[in-house]
């Protein structure tokens, strides 16, 4: 693949064909011999200044892993490492230092690879990933997308080179997680590609009758054309290019679909279908004048429909690419959304000046792999409670409508083909307006690739009324920690030029200076932060500062909880019996743990009563009848609920006691000795108490007791009378019932209703007390059905929302298809005409269309 760049389409007009001949053996190039050893330290080197086109020219790689790859994969020892059966494709962006990675697997690969390795050209692995899951964002993504994504960071110069080059290589590694242990490998190439900048779609081919066995020994290096020792495959970057005549273009990287028969030129089968219209979309065949073992190229363009766009956007056509005479070498994928892990996401500023708070918010949208949108729109200060959500194509002064999203949260299945080329392009924006007017809010979508470790996403930087700032001034900010301890951080504000005249701030109120770190520019990192640092955003309790003059904050924002590697955590000192240690001092091995000390009375331990309690720790206040637990540095306590007992004889209620004990006996002695243990909480014989749960509080569903003369504790729940009406009817009063009950049968007419019938109306928090349901025209009551209203188009007569122990269900009702060939038209709401939008939520035919609203988050 080395020395083959794909160059970035142009515009395709009618049926023209690009004709690719040659293969890699083609461009030799001359190779600079380095001396460098495989274990390169990351060192903090100087930052190189390039050019703008040599930035682009470094910016977009990619690889293509089969058994064919010319790399031999080589452990320790040096020896070879089987090729595993399947076949990847990697999309790399190299962009300020870092190497960022995404990676898609055929749906024939079962077993999930245990690492990711960079290897140099002899097979030695110059730095291998853990593939872990990493709890938050990055894993919700890689599960809704089926990719896996990571980055390298801080590239050293050494192995930069090797990229520029062609000379570094990247591998699927799988073996026992235990000991690292490489049992197979799939690897491939890294070579430079600046048509992924317009990539929009991608396919991964594999073979369509895979063999039956491959070899099992160590791999091979530089195999020639007869030789088979793994699967063969293929992978395409495919754009589309939509407007008044669309189009599409297809470079197309394969191997092993060509007979064993070296040298000799080939015809190239290209063939893009549509399988459930039995549609065929192009049709073509190449020639291929000299076909290689492991790399050959085709580039392919043709004008398509608006229809058969509509079916590419949403994954419905399958590529084929066959050597003319073998059909049996077939290989075949169905087109899919590009391979890079990209997340798109803008500040939110305002367009007009509004009364004090300005509003402000941020958005998050990326695309799942059935090519729905998935979408996180937060605001705050907007003053509206029912908000116009649309996105907008912006070129220029011209702005286009191109969908509309109607919840903050959500995900919007089968989009409209439109909205992938703004997006991609980044001339997508958000505007978020009321029922009339210009826009309150709007942002500019912009890309960015999948951290590596991150919490909820980015956080919203809000103002903080020390100073006045413009009213378009707006932010976020993404920050991460590494397996090497390492913290990162990327902001991005709009409206001002913040930062010509202000800097970034790191503070965790951890030290003697306020624990603040200044941070710098508009993004970077920092290699050593501390302990302190460290737990703060592992808590989830630091924020983030933009400051003028290193003192006015204009900006700030609490940085959402970050999981870091465990390895990255200090060790707590502490002793045994719960008491402070007033002889504890820090070592010289220890000088982190010196910030840490103060640090971890403050955030991660509590202090009460001469005692202290870690994190999340529940106990017992016995002089104030409390039950607390430990809630970052604070204890959080509230009365202990005593349930009701039935003794046999009188209750007793010894000193230290907050609840009457049973002893069930005139003649026994009550003793605290041999008392009874529950989750690392002690009772008292007799004793009976309601279940004590974080956060939800007291369970009083379930009454615990420990029996005074076994010492056993039993919790049975409360036992539920049986219903009189419908599982589908019945209904919890309120949140925490115990029981649900059915609704009431009998109830007045609307002409016997008068005022006084009708009483004090109930609140909202009444009602959503007693399991309402938020709704945008207002709470609902549980069990209470209505039709919604939409702003722009009125109530909707034909949909059915209904309340139950606080969710809504809508139902929609629809036509029979037998129905609608007949053109019988049953109702008002039975419409059978075949609007884009309908399409998008159609059900098979007899059957109700039933889906969960999402309730808006209210902005933290």
């Amino acid at each position: 693949m080395a020395g083959v760049p794909l160059h970035s389409p142009r515009r395709p007009t009618g049926g023209d064909v690009l004709v690719f001949e040659g293969g890699p053996r083609a461009f030799e190039r001359q190779v600079i011999v380095m001396a460098f050893a495989p274990d390169i330290v990351q060192e903090d080197s100087p930052v190189v200044i390039t050019t703008e086109e040599d930035e682009r020219n470094m910016k977009y790689f990619a690889s293509f892993l089969t058994g064919r790859s010319p790399l031999c994969v080589r452990r320790d020892d040096m020896s070879g490492v089987p090729v595993a059966p399947g076949v990847a494709t990697a999309r790399l962006t190299f962009r300020r230092r870092h190497l960022y990675w995404s990676v898609l697997l055929s749906p024939s690969i079962q077993n999930q690879p245990r690492a990711l390795a960079f290897l140099d050209r002899e097979g030695r692995v110059l730095l291998e990933q853990s593939l872990k899951k990493i709890p938050g964002i990055h894993a919700t993504y890689e599960e809704k997308t089926d990719k896996l994504c990571g980055v390298w960071r801080r590239v050293p110069r050494q192995y930069k080179t090797l990229l520029r080059d062609g000379d570094l290589h990247i591998a699927l590694l799988w073996g026992d997680t235990r000991n690292n242990s490489i049992d197979g490998a799939l690897s491939g190439r890294i070579d430079r590609y600046p048509a992924l900048s317009s990539e929009m779609f991608t396919t991964l081919l594999e073979p369509e009758h895979p063999p039956a066995s491959i070899g099992q020994g160590a791999c091979v290096d530089y195999p020639t054309m007869e030789y088979e020792d793994g699967w063969w495959g293929g992978t395409a970057v495919i754009t589309a290019v939509a407007g008044a005549t669309p189009s599409l273009y297809l470079a197309i990287v394969f191997n092993g679909v060509f007979p064993k028969t070296p040298g000799a030129p080939h015809l190239v089968r290209v063939v893009l279908t549509l399988p459930e219209k039995n549609q065929t979309i192009i049709d073509q065949v190449q020639k291929v004048s000299k076909p290689h073992y492991d790399f050959n190229v085709l580039e392919v363009s043709t004008p398509v429909s608006a229809a058969e766009l509509r079916s590419l956007a949403r994954g419905r056509l399958y590529l084929s690419v066959e050597a003319v005479g073998s059909p049996e070498r077939r290989i075949v994928g169905s087109v899919r959304q590009k391979a890079a892990c990209e997340l798109y996401n803008a500040p939110l500023v305002a367009e007009r000046l509004p009364a004090t708070p300005a509003p402000e918010g941020l958005a998050l949208l990326y695309i799942d792999k059935e090519g729905s949108l998935v979408y996180d729109i937060q605001v705050d200060n907007l003053g509206i409670t029912d908000p116009k959500i649309t996105l907008v194509e912006e070129q220029g002064k011209r702005h286009s409508q191109v969908e509309i999203l109607d919840t903050r949260i959500g995900v919007l299945a089968r989009p409209s083909a439109r909205i992938f080329q703004p997006l991609y392009e980044e001339q997508l924006a958000v505007h978020i307006s009321g029922d009339t007017g210009p826009p309150l809010l709007r942002g500019r979508l912009t890309s960015r690739m999948l951290p590596d470790a991150a919490g909820s996403g980015p956080a919203l930087l809000r103002r903080t009324g020390q100073v006045r700032l413009p009213a378009n001034m707006a932010g976020l900010a993404w920050l991460s920690v590494d397996s090497l301890c390492g913290l990162y951080y990327e902001t991005v504000v709009t409206g001002s030029n913040a930062r010509s005249w202000s800097s970034w701030w790191l503070v965790t109120h951890t030290a003697e200076d306020g624990g603040a770190r200044e941070l710098g520019g508009e993004e970077g990192w920092v290699l050593e932060p501390t302990a302190a640092e460290l737990v703060a955003l592992h808590v989830g309790v630091a924020h983030l500062e933009l400051r003028h003059d290193n003192v006015t904050v204009l900006l700030r924002t609490r940085v959402p909880q970050i999981i870091v590697p465990p390895s990255c955590l200090p060790a707590v000192p502490g002793t045994a019996d719960n008491e402070l240690s007033a002889k504890y001092t820090p070592g010289p091995s220890e000088d982190q743990i010196s910030d840490y000390s103060l640090f971890r009375l403050n955030v991660n331990y509590c202090t009460q009563r001469d005692k202290f309690y870690k994190l999340g720790e529940i106990w017992t206040d016995t002089e104030t009848c409390s039950k607390c637990w430990c809630v970052l540095g604070m204890p959080r306590c509230e009365p202990i609920q005593c349930p009701p007992v039935n003794c046999l004889v009188p209750t007793i209620k010894p000193p230290g006691q907050c609840c009457p004990i049973c002893t069930n006996s005139t003649t026994a002695v009550w003793s605290e000795n041999g008392s009874c243990s529950l989750a690392d909480q002690t009772y008292a014989p007799g004793s009976s108490w309601h279940p004590y749960l974080v956060p939800g509080g007291y369970d009083t569903c379930a009454i615990c007791t420990c029996n005074f003369q076994t010492r056993q504790i039993q919790c049975p729940r409360v036992r539920c009378p049986p219903l009189k009406c419908s599982e589908k009817d019945a209904y919890r009063p309120d949140k925490k019932a115990c029981c649900r009950v059915c609704p009431e049968l009998k109830a007045k007419k609307p002409d016997e209703e008068t005022p006084k019938d009708q009483g004090t109306p109930r609140t909202a928090e009444e009602i959503l007390a007693e399991g309402g349901c938020k709704f945008p025209d207002g709470p609902l009551p549980n069990g209470k059905e209505v039709h919604p209203s939409i702003h722009s188009h009125g109530e909707q007569r034909c949909v059915t929302c209904r309340c139950k122990d606080g969710e809504v269900t809508c139902v929609r009702k629809r036509c029979g298809r037998a129905a609608c060939q007949r053109r019988r038209r049953v109702d008002a709401c039975c419409a059978c005409a075949r609007h884009r939008r309908q399409r998008r939520t159609e059900r098979p035919a007899h059957s109700t269309h039933s889906l969960t609203m999402p309730v808006a988050r209210s902005p933290s």
